[in-house]
């Protein structure tokens, strides 16, 4: 048997610390970083805590390294900073300098080795592996620059050896049990429509109705209501393409009122969800309290770490609430704060210099949840799942599918499956929609609609109204049926995992399932775009 597990519970084999006035090359041997910050760890059952002590510096990361044999491993697989896309938790060989956020996963050809930090820590984590060892990088910046604190514990470190003959998609699941100690789930299925990829942006309170009517006949029978979600284009500055931030207090003139809108959607059979963008906005914000987004051109992005923007924030969340919304969509934090890579464009700092860009990232999540109730169900979209983990019950963990081309729903929707040992373990996941359009193929989103179903995941279909004859209309239904019935300890296994970066197998209830997801192209689409 190949051994090649290993034990990163211990102390690193060298440790290195990055301020504001490291060199570029502290990372080398021999090279000059006088700092006064300090780290130690502690080893308790199974758990390496890593404690940064800044002692008057500005600490912008920790970087551990553990010696150790990896050159027997086949593939290894990483995770996503917060969605991901085509190049995040793709199993690939050995890369030495590709970062691995927050956990990977190594495949020798016996067994799946595991390690990772704990959700809801303190710094953003990534690992890096070779032939003869493993780093990991804890990213304790604030903005672009060092955090300043007294003391912090920047992350716990767990792992796990792999057993031969175990499988591997069951062996990551529960090592990402392992990650998140308290997850916050709901208490009943969510499913239902969004009626963004169909809509874009381009809807009212009539149209949002007749999809709320339609949907509460089509389910009516079911044990659980369905959600029907009013994304983008519901707030009163919205010009497409341009803007699509707040204010939250009213919604456009294509609404009467987004309470009544509530209220007439809950007399249908359904449940009321929908979208928002809490940190950008057109109204006065006192300077202090503006972020200075180097990605966001159009309006003011607030800084969420300062007072004045976390009562702007909760007053809105609240608002909403109030109107009758059960489920809240909160998007583009990440990109508003950090540009289209997380850490990528900031800011020198924060207002609050003393917190974490993952602590400032994590404070606005709880406050977000906590401002909304904690019986109201918040979905994070452009979030980060391992600082989500325990706060919200619901993540995106792809980034968007489209009603517009099937392949660019493979590429997300479909890969980000990928990320499901989550499903459960962090949160309730969501994929995105499925999307029914007569740009896209019915069958094969009938299809992913349904693996979605069966992993226990969140379902939520984007269905353009008139579009579905009987037999759609029943294998909607029956997919739902579906959706409602999977129980709490039980969920689809993805049969091949481990050797691919779309899930096309899925073993359920004592069935298989194989879905052809290149049918539509004879293989990839070559020539792709959002909007065709």
């Amino acid at each position: 048997m190949k051994e090649t597990f290993v034990d990163i519970i211990r102390l690193p084999d060298d440790v290195k610390i990055q301020t504001e006035t490291s060199p570029l090359r502290y990372e080398e041997a021999g090279v000059e970083n006088p700092v006064r910050a300090e780290v130690k760890f502690t080893v308790e059952d199974g758990v390496l805590g890593v404690w940064l002590y800044p002692n008057g510096d500005a600490v912008r990361s920790v970087r551990l390294r553990f010696d150790g044999d990896l050159s027997g491993v086949v593939a290894v697989l990483g995770d996503a900073v917060e969605r991901c896309g085509p190049g995040d938790a793709v199993w690939h060989a050995m890369n030495p300098h590709q970062r691995l956020p927050w956990y990977f996963f190594t495949n020798d050809g016996e067994c799946l080795h595991s390690y990772g930090v704990k959700t809801g820590g303190n710094s953003i984590a990534f690992w890096y592996t070779d032939p003869f060892g493993i780093t990991l990088l804890l990213d304790t910046g604030n903005g672009a620059g060092g955090t300043v604190a007294e003391e912090l514990l920047c992350g716990e470190v767990i792992c796990q050896r792999g057993n031969a003959g175990v499988d591997p998609y069951l062996t990551a699941r529960a090592f990402c049990g392992r990650m998140c100690d308290a997850p916050k789930l709901p208490d009943l299925p969510v499913y239902g429509f969004n009626n963004w990829y169909w809509a874009y942006g381009d809807t009212d309170e009539r149209t949002v109705l007749r999809e709320a009517g339609y949907l509460g006949a089509l389910t009516a029978d079911l044990p659980v209501w369905p959600f029907m979600m009013i994304d983008d284009g519901w707030q009163v500055s919205h010009v497409r393409g341009y803007y699509n931030g707040g204010p939250w207090s009213r919604s456009n003139e294509q609404f009467v009122s987004m309470q009544r809108t509530a209220e007439q959607i809950h007399a249908t059979g359904c449940r009321a969800g929908i979208w928002m963008r809490p940190l950008l906005t057109i109204s006065h914000v006192p300077s202090e309290a503006v972020y200075d987004s180097h990605a966001q051109k159009t309006g003011i992005v607030l800084d969420p770490s300062h007072p004045f923007s976390k009562e702007k924030i909760a007053e809105d969340i609240r608002r909403i609430r109030g109107w009758g919304y059960e489920l809240i969509k909160h998007d583009f934090t990440c990109y508003d704060l950090f540009g289209e890579e997380l850490c990528g464009e900031m800011p020198e700092h924060f207002y609050d210099r003393t917190k974490t860009n993952a602590q400032i990232l994590r404070e606005l999540y709880a406050l977000i949840q906590e401002a909304a109730g904690e019986d109201a169900l918040i979905l994070g979209c452009n979030t980060v799942g391992h600082l989500v983990a325990g706060i919200h019950p619901l993540q995106r963990i792809g980034n968007d599918t489209s009603g517009r081309s099937f392949e660019w729903t493979r590429r997300y929707g479909i890969h980000s499956m990928m990320r499901m040992t989550q499903n459960k373990a962090f949160y309730i996941a969501d994929p995105d929609c499925a999307a029914f359009t007569g740009q896209v193929s019915e069958k094969l989103n009938f299809e992913f609609l349904n693996a979605a179903a069966m992993t226990g995941a969140a379902v939520f279909a984007s269905v353009t109204p008139g579009i579905l004859q009987m037999a759609g209309e029943q294998r909607l239904h029956d997919i739902f049926q579906t959706a409602c019935s999977v129980r709490p300890d039980e969920g689809a296994v993805i049969t091949d995992w481990l050797y691919t970066a779309v899930p096309s197998g899925f073993s359920f209830r004592g069935k298989e399932y194989r879905y052809n997801w290149y049918e539509e192209y004879r293989g990839a689409r070559h020539d792709l775009t959002w909007l065709a």
